[in-house]
């Protein structure tokens, strides 16, 4: 979900920017770029990009790959817009390449030229081909039973990536924006009138005025690092550890929108994204397990929490929103239209929620994790008094 820009600019209305490609011309790519021969290829879900996932044969003709990657590889041909800035895509390289050290990320490959990337010419614009490899797991959108330990374990990757990535900077990241960076809900005003819907077109407008008033005017005093930007059940990896039936968060994926903006931001986004496929409780209630997780590794202040529940709300907006207005662009591509399944109600209900309830009920599934956590450690963990 990008649509960014290196000079400042976003997407305007009307402004096609997916690469207009097929499996066919993919498999093409693979073969002359990276010396791989394809088996068999499948195209992942995504707004702007096109990501195709490849199983190929153990042998290869690029001198740059030492071993074939046994789990397959990604293609990824990154829309139009974004790839007017290759700087930012080396710049995404080298983040994704500093989180592997540490953390289960599908890596960049180098060509047969030994570069990361390369702009190619697909019917008559010119896009960024990148080669990743794919990282084995399910994404947390096939795994029918969400829990509130899923909830917990994505509270607590996000913090710790961010806190991974806070050594980490790029001057590629400095002047990066897009319609899609949670920073950029004010310019929603001109996306708006693809919902249909009177009522919830108000809704939208009523939110987004609210996050210009509170957010935006406090925003540059927020905490700020490099951020994954797009914390969803469509980039979250989940596998069985140890033999374990029960799937646990284990990676993520898709760092098109990663951003240098507010760390609050990237709370915000995660918690929207658990809600919309919630069902183990009230949808409202999914934040207070998220939080519980991303305080082990991050405080959040109180003028980030005072706006939390406002951000929350922004972020359902913006996928709404943009949301309805892609599928304009692209009617039939019903991966756009996933968070409208459920997002209006889910939001309404939100939004009506009390503030101070909401708070209240976030602080109990907070304290109830910690003295939940205390019970299970060994008694001689618990005791931090010295003789």
């Amino acid at each position: 979900m990008s649509n960014a820009a290196g000079d400042g600019g976003i997407l305007q209305p009307g402004v096609i920017i997916k690469p207009q490609m097929d499996e066919q011309l993919a498999g093409q790519l693979i073969r002359r770029l990276y010396g791989l021969t394809p088996i068999k290829c499948k195209e992942f879900n995504s707004y702007d990009d096109r990501n195709y996932y490849f199983t190929v044969t153990p042998d290869t003709s690029n001198p740059n790959i030492e071993e074939v990657w046994d789990h397959g590889y990604i293609l990824k041909v990154t829309n139009s817009q974004d790839s007017k800035h290759p700087d930012f895509t080396d710049a995404q390289n080298r983040m994704i390449m500093h989180m592997a050290k540490e953390l289960p990320v599908p890596e960049p490959i180098k060509n047969i030229n030994g570069e990361l990337k390369s702009l190619e010419e697909i019917n008559s614009t010119k896009n960024i081909v990148r080669l990743l490899k794919y990282i084995p797991g399910r994404i947390l959108f096939e795994i029918k039973d969400w829990t509130t330990d899923h909830f917990f374990q994505c509270g607590e990757f996000i913090s710790r990536m961010d806190l991974i990535l806070a050594d980490f900077r790029d001057p590629a990241y400095d002047d990066r924006n897009s319609i899609w960076f949670l920073s950029s809900v004010p310019n929603l005003t001109g996306f708006v009138s693809a919902i249909k819907d009177e009522k919830r077109r108000a809704l939208a407008l009523e939110i987004i005025q609210e996050f210009v008033t509170n957010v935006k005017s406090i925003e540059s005093s927020l905490s700020s690092g490099i951020i994954h930007g797009d914390f969803n059940e469509q980039n979250v990896l989940v596998k069985q550890q140890n033999g374990e039936t029960e799937y646990s968060v284990y990676s993520v994926i898709d760092f098109g929108d990663s951003q240098y903006n507010c760390l609050l931001y990237e709370l915000a986004i995660t918690i929207m994204y658990m809600m919309t496929q919630c069902r183990c409780v009230a949808p409202y209630k999914a934040g207070g397990h998220v939080l519980a997780g991303y305080l082990r590794h991050r405080e959040l202040p109180e003028p980030e929490k005072r706006v939390l529940r406002t951000c929350v709300a922004a972020r359902y907006v913006q996928s709404l929103v943009m949301g309805a207005y892609s599928y304009q662009q692209d009617p039939g591509n019903e991966y756009l239209l996933i968070t409208s399944k459920t997002g209006w109600t889910i939001l309404e209900e939100f939004w009506q929620v009390p503030i101070q309830q909401l708070y209240s009920d976030w602080d109990e599934r907070l304290r109830a994790r910690t003295a939940s956590a205390a019970r299970s450690r060994p008694s001689s963990a618990r005791a931090t008094r010295r003789p």
